[in-house]
């Protein structure tokens, strides 16, 4: 008996361990404002990294009218910018759901470490 209470113990205490390690090594958070935008409005896209000095970010996204935006660094590690969503015709072909009112797109790019980010919204094209 007690060698399970010793066991239990310690595949509790390594789990803790791997769990509390694995925050310090968290994936970048990215995130997009509004969550569903008309086609032709814009979002805003803030990105959360572990590091960084790097003054400016890439991100990317077919969605966009120029295809790529730059963020800038606003408060520490987060970068921040605005993006024009291209006009509804420009989504009548390409994308999850080409055919209907509303399409999921992504906005990728990476951190000053190389860590990658993504984030996803939805244009609504309209009727």
């Amino acid at each position: 008996m007690r060698s399970a209470t010793t066991s239990t113990a310690l595949v509790t205490a390594v789990l803790s361990l791997g769990l509390a390690a694995g925050g310090a090594f968290a994936a970048p958070a990215a995130r997009v404002s509004p969550t569903t935008v008309v086609a032709g409005g814009t979002v805003t896209i803030q990105v959360s990294c572990d590091t960084g000095t790097t003054p400016a970010l890439a991100a990317t996204s077919q969605a966009f009218a120029d295809g790529a935006v730059t963020l800038r660094r606003t408060q520490g590690t987060v970068y921040t910018g605005t993006a024009a969503i291209a006009p509804a015709g420009n989504f009548t072909s390409g994308g999850p759901d080409p055919v209907g009112r509303l399409s999921e797109w992504s906005v990728d790019g990476a951190c000053p470490d190389g860590g990658p980010f993504r984030a996803g919204f939805t244009v609504d094209r309209g009727r």
